[in-house]
């Protein structure tokens, strides 16, 4: 690198992020009763109505964002693992 520059990795921190994303993974995944125990906890059927509309809607929503997150977590994943090689590459190739 020009000025003498260093790339530095922190798997920890990598690995850090890929677990946080996993548990938020999870956790919209385990979240899919929620409003339906709202909607019968109400007591008004307009109000549960529109809490189970919501629900619906938020579903649909919840599985893209989780898809989404689920990918950004695989990229991480991925850029840790390729740091990763192409250091022990480099450490093998000095050995060598």
């Amino acid at each position: 690198m020009a000025g003498g520059g260093l790339l530095r990795v922190d798997y920890g921190d990598l690995s850090l992020l890929e677990g946080r994303l996993t548990q938020i993974v999870s956790s919209m995944k385990s979240d899919n009763h929620t409003t339906s125990d709202l909607a019968a906890a109400v007591g008004d059927p307009r109000l549960a109505g529109k809490i189970t509309e919501f629900g619906d809607s938020w579903s649909v929503h919840r599985g893209q964002i989780s898809e989404e997150i689920e990918w950004m977590r695989d990229k991480v994943r991925e850029i840790s693992d390729g740091f990763a090689t192409t250091d022990g590459d480099l450490a093998d190739g000095l050995k060598g």
